[in-house]
């Protein structure tokens, strides 16, 4: 029989053996990674309209100008089409695409480039944008834009960023994601919607995390990546599963992607330089 102490001493390293692991929900099923090549990859995006998975990679600090940074192009299965596809950014994060062009922000600035040459078409920016960081194309085309230092939101207008909404409520954001008339948001470390027309902010979840990554997988169902490593599942007025936490691993889960027909998440881990795709199961 083992004496108490040595139970608790057991327990204690059987707990620790587990935190070094993380944890991964029997949700979610890794895929595959990326090989070496991805260089701090921040975004992730899916386009379905060409099936390619374009990668933004900062190459260094988040807020230097320095023109290191790039985007890649991987295939389905997580292999290089080109991995330095378009270069000369500075520190590029949210990505999104239209039909023929792909956004992404770059610090201050949102960058316009053809799909079909990689070049850079136009950049638009505004004298209020502190650090643009997440990006989503509405179903009506409309561009819009997160900033994680000011409280701004904005979108794409004909050569410049407009404000679509400034409030001391917003503050700390990141992620966004656009449906019907509500753009879904993580700001102050919550989940909130944002609607279009009226700017009436909803908090949805309170306590979430830094979200980076929003993706809809259902009319009110949603997967979310906090930046220090875990990914959630937050069903609308049903409250938050927990699916992947690398925490303890020191590895990030920066702006998801999700490819809907084969319900594959994509999680990039920013300093771990890789992208994991995993099958979510519900």
């Amino acid at each position: 029989m083992k004496t108490p102490i040595v139970t608790v001493i057991l327990l204690a390293l059987c707990f620790g053996i587990s935190a070094q692991e993380g944890f991964v929900s029997n949700k979610l099923k890794k895929v595959w990674s990326t090989p070496a090549g991805l260089n701090v990859p921040e975004s992730s995006y899916y386009n379905p309209f060409d099936k390619i998975i374009y990668v933004s990679n900062i190459v260094g600090k988040h807020n230097v100008k320095d023109g290191e940074a790039f985007i890649s192009k991987l295939n389905a299965k997580g292999e290089f089409i080109e991995k330095e596809w378009v270069k000369g950014l500075n520190a590029p994060k949210g990505i999104s695409c239209s039909k023929t062009k792909l956004y992404v922000t770059d610090i201050d600035r949102v960058v316009e480039i053809s799909l079909s040459t990689g070049k850079i078409l136009k950049e638009y920016r505004n004298s209020k944008s502190i650090s643009l960081n997440d990006v989503c194309v509405a179903a009506n085309g409309r561009v819009y834009v997160s900033d994680s230092e000011g409280d701004c939101i904005f979108y794409v207008g004909k050569d410049s960023l407009e404000v679509l909404v400034q409030s001391t409520d917003l503050g700390g954001m990141n992620g966004i994601c656009a449906s019907g008339n509500l753009l879904y948001m993580g700001s102050k470390g919550n989940f909130i919607s944002v609607h279009q027309k009226t700017k009436a902010i909803t908090v949805l979840q309170e306590k979430v995390g830094y979200l980076d990554g929003i993706e809809q997988i259902a009319p009110t169902v949603f997967v979310t990546s906090d930046w220090s490593g875990h990914v959630q599942l937050i069903r609308i007025g049903k409250g938050v599963e927990q699916l992947l936490d690398t925490t303890p691993l020191k590895i990030n889960a920066a702006d998801l992607g999700y490819i809907p027909l084969q319900k594959i998440l994509l999680v990039p881990t920013f300093l771990d330089n890789k992208v994991v795709a995993y099958k979510l199961s519900r």
